[in-house]
């Protein structure tokens, strides 16, 4: 990924987190169709795997997270 693309994805990863997590690496988008774009836009770059109504962070995720 380029500089700018980790830049929206890391601003995209904390929205998710905050707005979407169970607080144990899951993620409910609670059938929003902005959440789930958001999972559908994680997952593509390997940062979410989608579950069942939203996804759970992947390693990549979490690194992305700690390092934002």
């Amino acid at each position: 990924m380029t500089p700018e693309e980790k830049k929206i994805l890391e601003a995209l990863a904390w929205m998710c987190e905050q707005y979407m997590s169970r607080g144990n690496g899951r993620l409910d988008h609670k059938a929003m169709h902005a959440g789930e774009l958001a999972v559908e836009v994680l997952a593509s770059y390997g940062l979410v795997k989608p579950e069942n109504q939203g996804g759970s962070w992947t390693e990549e995720g979490l690194l992305l997270l700690d390092e934002a």
